[in-house]
């Protein structure tokens, strides 16, 4: 595997650490933190398996900073959807256009995915640490950002694991002939 062909720049570490943590979110998602290997996610990222290692150490610190990077995702896109409101909005308005800029995220299944499977690797202490971290610098956040009530939050949560089990079954594909899934999408149940 080469790093760089003829007539190519070489790429830098931090590019590298980039390309690596978009394939390990795939490859995470997708078969968790034990089912996942490295030398597959290198050979996504283009590099060898050894420089994986190199750049983040162990499997579970590559885990880590892909879990990461799709809770940063979410919060960044999140503050932009607030950013772009009036300041004086209350707090179902900007609890509601929250929920519509995770209704669009959920395309995105793979991101979502792994954060599902970092709930199910919580088993290991420093990832159950993470995770704790990550949802409540989440919840503190909103209840800053948004003024809403813990009640209101709880709800929102609620609702946005629904949408991430949804996407993350596909349950949209057959929301249309099937009512339980109809539940767990955004289309109104009938």
């Amino acid at each position: 595997m080469s790093e760089s062909g003829p007539g190519q720049k070489r790429r830098t570490a931090e590019e590298r650490r980039e390309d690596v943590i978009a394939a390990g979110i795939v490859e995470f998602a997708t078969y968790g933190l034990h089912g996942a290997s490295t030398v597959t996610i290198a050979e996504r990222a283009g590099i060898s398996q050894p420089y994986v290692l190199r750049l983040f150490g162990t499997k579970k610190a590559l885990f880590l900073a892909c879990v990461q990077r799709v809770v940063d995702q979410i919060m960044d896109r999140w503050r932009g959807t607030l950013a772009r409101m009036l300041s004086d909005e209350p707090p179902e308005a900007r609890l509601r256009a929250l929920g519509e800029q995770y209704e669009m995220l959920v395309r995105e299944v793979d991101g979502l995915r792994l954060v599902l499977q970092s709930f199910g690797s919580a088993e290991d202490p420093e990832i159950r640490s993470s995770v704790h971290h990550s949802l409540k610098s989440m919840c503190t956040w909103l209840m800053t950002a948004t003024g809403a009530t813990p009640q209101a939050i709880q709800q929102f949560f609620a609702y946005g694991m629904m949408l991430t089990v949804a996407a993350s079954i596909q349950a949209a594909d057959i929301a249309h002939d099937e009512m339980w899934a109809r539940m767990f999408v955004v289309i109104p149940v009938e």
